[in-house]
């Protein structure tokens, strides 16, 4: 039997799920690639741990989605507090940076902690990055500062990290194999109602009474599902009995790759967030961070295709269409929604003069919405087969609903800014899991995890890039227009200064003229979700329509 070559080109046939089934030869190999140089065989099916029955499996999967839980509370609440944050630390200039610290640092980790779950004890990465997301929670509620606040984002970005690539890799070794699409169908549901009540939840509790017990909460969240993971599994390995040996497991790791792939961001980030409002696009500092990015992306893309099977992307996979466009259509719904949810609410309690708490309400639309078609989607592809009807009609309506939202004005009527935000919701909702599925209709199993990782990080890095890109256009545009329509207006104020403090800074007759500039601001962000949005539509139209269901058959 042919075997994939790890170093050249792969033939689509080798990719597809159609091809001939994988014998047990190959397995073996595969296994050993894996191992990263074991010599012994590895992974046959009787070694490895059994599934967990009863109070433990019951015990794990409750802490599993309270896990989820959690970390979608996390990154959910932001947006709602960002106007609260900005206003007690006077640091406008920060607004992108509470969340795209948090995405680099969740973003950057994980391909390679999808390597570590394969080389150490799930159970021991799997609490250890909660306590790192414990500790980050901490020094984020504690926080008596900007500068603080930013830091406790990145080191709760770095447990996210492992929690999130963790969750999956668990659950697969753990639950029995027959339930295993029910119980990824409920973690679906959770995070769909964090997304949904996360906002609204932050916003009720810094409305009554202090931001900060948002992040307390999490703390003890956080506290809860370490302790149920430590006490429901034994440390879970690959295979129990076949474990590399501590210089294999380093040796495994993609170093190379990840010494490029760290600067590579960094210099990404700092560029687009430095660009056009701490320094100008034609500033030395500027032009010598974005070529960086551009040589290191060069340098990490040979590296990665040198390096094969240990390399953190197994770059051949993106050969089939089905894994290049799905990458494509879900980063942009990723990044789209990334730059809703932050902007929306600022121009609910900005522009519309809301509370948190009813800004948290008003953004119900979309996150209701969202949910319920997030659901209602996945039993429609399970019902017919396909996901590709669920992928291009979402994608249409989230087109549709950002066009739409970006209209929006100081006084759009209530009936219009619900309308548009549910035909927003609906579509984002129905389109953001088919990539999911896409991937797998085309690829061996033993590429699947390959194929999710990549997705994963794509989806991270340009939720980074584009809502750095929308901080950069949301303060250059306010500043512009504030400059333009106030007398003798400094646009350092801007900068220094809370997102809903500006307006008692100028005199009365020009306080309409703030409301205005924050709208214009806001509609020029919303046009960048827009774009994002095309273009996931377009990325859609290119995939296969493959059926699960045939898919299945021809396993069983």
């Amino acid at each position: 039997m042919e075997l994939v070559d790890i170093h050249g080109a792969v033939d689509d046939d080798k990719l597809r799920r159609e091809s001939k089934p994988v014998q047990e030869a190959s397995v073996a190999h595969s296994g050993k690639e894996l191992d990263f140089g074991n010599e012994t065989a590895s992974h046959q099916n009787s070694r490895e741990p059994p599934p967990l029955q009863g109070a433990k499996l019951i015990l794990l999967l409750s802490c599993l989605f309270l896990g989820n839980l959690t970390i979608g509370f996390d990154s959910s609440c932001i947006g709602t507090l960002i106007v609260i944050l900005t206003d007690q630390f006077d640091a406008l200039q920060d607004i992108g940076w509470y969340q795209t610290t948090y995405l680099f640092t969740l973003c950057a980790p994980t391909l390679i902690m999808g390597r570590l779950y394969t080389l150490y004890s799930m159970k021991t990465l799997y609490v250890c990055s909660f306590a790192i997301f414990v500790v980050g929670s901490i020094l984020t509620a504690a926080s008596p500062t900007s500068t603080a606040f930013i830091l406790g984002r990145a080191v709760s970005g770095l447990g996210a990290a492992g929690i999130n690539s963790g969750m999956f890799i668990i659950l697969a070794h753990a639950v029995p194999l027959k339930i295993q699409p029910t119980i990824f169908g409920i973690c679906g549901a959770v995070e769909c109602s964090a997304l949904a009540f996360g906002p609204l939840i932050s916003g009720s509790i810094a409305h009554a009474d202090n931001w900060r017990i948002n992040f307390w909460t999490i703390v003890g969240l956080g506290c809860a599902v370490a302790l149920g993971v430590s006490v429901s599994v034994d440390h879970l390995h690959q295979n129990a009995d076949d474990k590399p040996s501590a210089a294999q497991r380093l040796k495994g790791l993609d170093w190379y790759g990840l010494a490029i792939e760290l600067p590579m961001t960094i210099c990404l980030i700092l560029g687009l967030q430095w660009a056009g409002t701490t320094y100008d696009w034609s500033n030395w500092r500027i032009i010598l961070l974005l070529t960086v990015t551009g040589v290191l992306v060069i340098l990490f893309v040979v590296v990665e295709y040198i390096g094969g099977s240990n390399s953190m992307i197994f770059l051949p996979i993106l050969r089939q269409r089905n894994v290049a466009f799905s990458c494509v259509a879900g980063s942009c719904n990723f990044a789209g929604l990334w730059v809703i949810s932050n902007y929306l609410p600022i121009y609910f309690q900005v522009v519309r003069g809301a509370d948190t708490l009813h800004s948290a309400l008003m953004y119900l639309p979309t996150t209701i919405s969202m949910s319920i078609l997030a659901l209602a989607s996945g039993s429609f592809t399970s019902k017919i087969g396909y996901f590709n009807p669920a992928l291009l009609f979402g994608s249409v309506l989230s087109v549709i609903g950002a066009a739409l939202m970006a209209t929006f004005e100081p006084n759009t009527s209530a009936a219009r800014w619900i309308a548009y935000q549910i035909f927003y919701g609906i579509g984002i909702g129905m389109a953001f899991q088919p990539p999911l599925i896409a991937l797998q209709t085309v690829l061996e199993k033993s590429l699947v995890p390959a194929a999710l990782v990549l997705l994963t990080f794509v989806q991270m890095l340009s939720g980074i890039v584009f809502l750095s890109i929308s901080q950069n256009v949301f303060l250059d545009k306010l500043t512009r227009n504030l400059t333009k329509n106030i007398p003798n207006f400094d646009p350092a104020i801007a900068k220094q200064h809370g997102a809903s403090g500006l307006e008692g800074l100028v005199p009365i007759e020009y306080q309409s003229q703030v409301i205005r500039a924050y709208n214009s601001a806001i509609m020029d962000v919303f046009y960048i979700a827009l774009g994002l949005v095309s273009v996931g539509l377009l990325a859609a139209f290119p995939l296969e329509w493959k059926s699960i269901k045939k898919d299945n058959e021809k396993k069983d």
